[in-house]
């Protein structure tokens, strides 16, 4: 950036100018000149044929798409057919929730039908008219109080006076009775 000298400020004309809105070199125009603006002419273009190239019009395609197709054919119709199956057993498990729902309803009602039929006071008409069973009476009852503490009584016999050969020949015999 230029260095400006205060001390030699210049007046052109009737305004005063001087600080960064002096001119560096020449003064301040004046107001009878005017600034030339020098527009550039613009580049010369020059057109440059390109090399022709022969373009292949018929397209290919690669193995690997080719087996990727069928690849997802393939997994396409595993899909559908899996649809179609879950679609059946759903049908089929709404059919037998249904026939269970069913079955709940004539279970409740067969119950009630064997509560009601089972009266105990028809049974004991039944078991005192027709079987001839008659009730107990209080001497015929007896109630058991088994207030002793139960224990076990080993009795020594002749096992403890048997010797060590005895006891193995008893032990042979025992497997020999297994097999034979």
């Amino acid at each position: 950036m230029a260095q400006y000298d205060y001390a030699k400020m210049s007046f052109y004309g009737t305004s005063y100018i001087g600080g960064t809105a002096a001119p560096d070199i020449g003064g301040y125009p004046g107001r009878e000149e005017e600034r030339r603006v020098v527009i550039p002419a613009p580049p010369a273009v020059e057109e440059q044929t390109a090399a022709r190239t022969r373009v292949k019009n018929s397209q290919a395609l690669s193995p690997v798409a080719v087996i990727g197709l069928l690849c997802s054919a393939v997994l396409l119709v595993f899909m559908l057919m899996a649809r179609i199956q879950f679609t059946a057993l759903s049908d089929k498990a709404v059919a037998l929730e249904q026939q269970l729902s069913d079955l709940e309803v004539e279970q409740t009602r067969l119950l009630i039908d064997y509560e009601s039929v089972f009266n105990m006071t028809e049974i004991e008409d039944y078991a005192t008219s027709v079987l001839g069973m008659q009730r107990p009476r209080d001497e015929q009852i007896f109630y058991l109080n088994s207030s002793v503490p139960d224990k076990a009584v080993v009795i020594e016999g002749a096992d403890d006076e048997k010797g060590p050969l005895d006891r193995l020949l008893d032990m042979l015999a025992s497997i020999g009775e297994y097999f034979g």
